[in-house]
């Protein structure tokens, strides 16, 4: 019932040879890792922008290395899964342009429709992708996680100080950060290999609540300069300290900007205010771990002061009401009459305030190690936090209750201290009451704080309060002008 077909005809794919290919190959389809890399090195010495992300980026392709987006079957999916990503940060105030998106969306219509003409040859397409791709990954990756801006580099600056015309070295942060090293780049371009960008992106993203607080914040501010504020405020958000305070359970923090101090414990926090640094002697920020509290501690004058007091040289009298005492470069103490002006400005003595009543320092002080000599300490001047402009010290940070903190910083096993601290604040140093009987066994000098509790002189224009609402603090320093025009481009 069923017969064959007798016709037949030759197959014209048999013995194919790589010749019989010849006449399908066409020049601008021919891919060239060599012209690639040669687009690419143009591409390099034509991008000057100095994001951190940059800079690594032109590293990176400054040498020939395999690719991370393209190969000889097209543009890896990945680009896709990152133009998705990039399509959201305009919702935390980024702008889209910083990454080229428009012209990587370009390029991937050419690559996927071989649309190539003389201006947008397959190599130039193929280098475009590679290198903006990699330049907007790194951007992202490395800003959203660590930060757009590198604080020590925008704050460790030469500036003017006051009517100076000469620059000199102003050096003002120093919070260990966690950058983008080389381990972190190599990793986050091996999720391109592994087809995994979208789980990687989702993990890097700012995750702090006071980060999330200000992205509300930023849906409900109109333009102009609050806006910018906001702004400000969520990068600093981003920097990523090494050992962060808030994650441990007791910790203080004083922001500058609000001349505020918070004193946080799993039970309570505590906030009182303080006086920082005036403008021509910031008070710089840092962090550290508070590890001793002295009682009627000594005060060693600052040379700054010291050439403020130095047309009183050879004035006992001026000396001697303020409880000043002169030393010599061994260490010898010197009559105040016999020490002149040019002596006092030549660096070689040393001023030193007794402990006790009216001394600049107040009644204790807080020591933790940092390399700007400042502290947190009590004032002889306690009117000072009557004001709202607290700008008065030379650097140090001085605190409104300074007994309340020293009790805050007890642990359990030296609350028992905590009287003979009360006794030594009051009755302690060397200024007596005649009338009153001093009972030397109560008195203190030092007491160690163990453990150890960290400590971040930190810089926040837009903070919460301890209810977790939202207030604005003037830049009292100029810091979110600094930051503000280093993210001007990147600002939407």
């Amino acid at each position: 019932m069923l017969s064959a077909c007798q016709q037949t005809e030759e197959n014209i794919n048999r013995n194919l040879s790589l010749e019989s290919l010849e006449r399908f190959r066409q020049s601008e389809y021919a891919l060239s890792s060599a012209r690639i890399r040669e687009r690419i090195g143009a591409l390099r010495k034509t991008d000057t922008d100095l994001l951190p992300a940059d800079q690594r980026t032109r590293k990176l392709y400054a040498h020939p290395q395999h690719f991370f987006w393209i190969d000889r079957l097209g543009v890896s999916s990945q680009a896709d899964t990152l133009l998705s990503f990039l399509e959201g940060v305009e919702q935390e105030g980024i702008n889209l342009r910083i990454f080229r998106t428009e012209q990587i969306a370009k390029d991937l219509e050419r690559a996927r429709t071989l649309q190539f003409d003389k201006g947008n040859s397959i190599n130039d397409v193929y280098a475009r992708l590679e290198y903006n791709l990699t330049r907007a990954y790194l951007r992202y990756a490395v800003g959203q996680n660590f930060g757009f801006v590198d604080p020590a580099k925008a704050l460790n600056r030469f500036e003017l100080v006051g009517e100076d015309t000469v620059k000199v070295k102003s050096r003002l942060y120093d919070i260990p950060l966690l950058h983008a090293d080389d381990a972190y780049v190599a990793a986050a371009l091996e999720r391109v290999a592994a087809d995994s960008v979208g789980p990687f992106l989702r993990s890097i993203q700012p995750h702090s609540p006071l980060y999330t607080q200000l992205l509300g914040e930023l849906q409900r501010a109109p333009s102009g300069g609050y806006r910018k504020k906001v702004l400000v405020n969520m990068e600093r958000a981003r920097w990523r300290m090494k050992d962060p305070v808030e994650d441990n359970e007791k910790y203080v923090m004083v922001n500058v900007a609000s001349q505020q101090l918070y004193a946080v414990s799993p039970d309570s926090t505590m906030t009182m205010r303080v006086a920082c640094g005036a403008t021509r002697t910031k008070t710089p920020l840092l962090a550290s771990r508070i590890k001793r509290m002295e009682v009627n501690p000594v005060w060693r004058m600052p040379f700054s002061i010291i050439k403020g007091i130095a047309g009183r040289a050879g004035s006992s009298s001026y000396f001697a009401s303020r409880r000043y005492s002169i030393f010599d470069g061994a260490g010898r103490k010197v009559d105040p009459s016999r020490v002149t002006r040019d002596q006092l400005l030549s660096g070689r003595y040393s001023v030193v305030q007794k402990g006790g009543k009216g001394n600049s320092l107040g009644r204790i002080v807080f020591r933790f190690d940092n390399t700007f000599s400042v502290y947190l300490h009590d004032t002889s001047s306690p009117w000072v936090f009557q004001s709202a402009n607290r700008l008065v010290s030379h650097g140090c940070v001085r605190v409104q209750r300074p007994y309340d903190l020293a009790l805050f910083l007890l642990s359990d096993k030296n609350r028992s201290e905590a009287e003979r601290i009360k006794y030594s604040m009051k009755y302690g140093g060397e200024t007596r009451d005649t009338t009153q009987t001093i009972d030397s066994t109560m008195i203190i000098k030092q007491l160690s704080v163990d453990p150890q509790v960290p400590v971040c002189l930190n810089y926040f224009t837009i903070y919460p309060d301890l209810a977790g609402r939202l207030h604005e603090y003037p830049d009292v320093y100029g810091y979110d002008k600094i930051i503000a025009n280093l993210l001007t481009a990147m600002m939407k």
